[in-house]
């Protein structure tokens, strides 16, 4: 069987024509398994960044203001995370001095041991450099920068990336974010998928959806969610613990990051611009039309939901599709007939996606079924976030009196 790859690369500028003025379907972009980091992540790609990125000058202190405080704070470089095409992710401390000798943090940057105090001083530093270093115009950085930074200084959700502190620098600009140690959710998918059982997908699921809930009441749409822009707060060590409960779990156990395609919207706004990749696009996006961007949220989610289910995306070709076939039908093709159909959990006789009912009710995801088909459904008959909320598998997902809490971070020391 097919399993999951990574999304084609995004368009981040999202200024582009009018969909209108595109073709009404066109062909995916090609799989490029390499991607931009991460924000307030690991990287997978780390390997592969140029030597003098890769060992960022540990001696290095970011500068920037206090979201909350506006005071001026300070962290020092550990190492490298992630590299992007304009950007640079650095995991820092708040432990000015401290030895960085990486005592304290495995490989991958996750904390060892888990509850070692220098977990909550930890943040990932996103460094956009502009002009002849960075390779990007100023104009350009401003222009994307601007919104994203205006949308993460108001927002303030535990299942949303955390802005702890920005600076606007000459020849750069830094977004302090809180750090996420367990890679993304595409990486836990693939690598890690025994961990996924029915409990922690559903807690999982259902703080992403009260966190695109608040966006959306917020009238912020996302339109670019996909496994890779969900991060996991706990290293697959903790993820692993049988003794958790998912359902009274306190602290956030995910975070919905990269908010550079975001945007305000208008209550009845129909949008025109086609943003985000093209394997979560929903069927309006890809035939040109104006659509609502809470709604095209709502089609990303199913896409998720269906990758963790199936471990393959809905619109790839079908494991049993002949080559002739494959060839003719294009992902985009498929993406606008709305045609899909259940792979492992597949061979009941009844429905439109012919799912087995019992191999859903076996493992207790019945109600994870019913979402993913009331979503990957045309804009029409699409369910909405909140009938997702109002859900029992969504809204039963969580049991907390006050709600899903943040993590405790260390206050950074202040800058004389």
């Amino acid at each position: 069987m097919m399993g999951l790859h990574r999304s084609s690369p995004p368009n981040h500028t999202c200024v582009e024509k009018p969909i209108s003025q595109r073709p009404a379907v066109s062909h995916p972009q090609s799989r490029n398994p390499r991607r931009r980091p991460s924000e307030s992540s690991r990287d997978t790609e780390v390997a592969d960044a140029p030597a003098d990125k890769g060992k960022p000058n540990t001696s290095e202190i970011f500068k920037a203001r206090d979201r909350f405080d506006g005071k001026k704070r300070k962290w020092q470089a550990v190492r490298f995370l992630g590299q992007g095409t304009f950007s640079r992710v650095i995991l820092a401390t708040s432990q000015i001095g401290a030895e960085n000798n990486n005592s304290s943090t495995r490989k991958s940057g996750a904390p060892t041991p888990t509850m070692d105090p220098d977990r909550k001083t930890l943040v990932a530093v996103k460094v956009c450099e502009h002009g002849p270093r960075g390779g990007a115009s100023e104009d350009r950085i401003e222009m994307s920068l601007k919104r994203e930074l205006e949308i993460m200084k108001c927002i303030r959700h535990p299942s949303l990336v955390h802005l702890k502190a920005w600076s606007i620098e000459p020849t750069r600009a830094l977004l302090v974010l809180s750090y996420c140690p367990g890679g993304d959710l595409f990486d836990v998918a693939t690598s890690h998928r025994e961990l996924l059982g029915p409990s922690l997908l559903r807690r999982m699921f259902a703080e992403l959806i009260g966190a695109v809930q608040y966006l959306h009441n917020q009238l912020i749409v996302h339109r670019d969610i996909k496994l890779e822009n969900v991060l996991v707060n706990m290293p697959a060590s903790e993820l692993a613990d049988p003794t958790i409960d998912w359902v009274k779990y306190p602290h956030s156990v995910i975070t919905l990051t990269d908010l550079g395609l975001s945007r305000r919207i208008a209550e009845d706004e129909r949008l025109e611009t086609r943003c985000g990749s093209d394997d979560y696009a929903a069927p309006e996006v890809i035939m040109g039309q104006p659509y609502d961007g809470r709604a095209t949220d709502a089609w990303s989610l199913g896409v998720l939901l269906y990758a963790l289910l199936e471990a393959r995306l809905p619109f790839d070709p079908a494991p049993n599709m002949g080559d002739a076939h494959r060839m003719r039908s294009r992902t985009s093709h498929r993406i606008a007939r709305v045609e899909w159909r259940w792979a492992e959990y597949g061979g009941g006789e009844d429905g439109d996606h012919e799912a087995d009912i019992e191999k859903f009710r076996k493992r207790d995801l019945v109600g994870a079924m019913e979402i993913t088909e009331g979503l990957l459904k045309r804009a029409r008959s699409r369910w909405t976030i909140d009938k997702l909320a109002s859900s029992p598998w969504v809204a039963g997902g969580i049991d907390l009196a006050n709600g899903v809490t943040f993590r405790e971070e260390e206050k950074a020391e202040e800058v004389a």
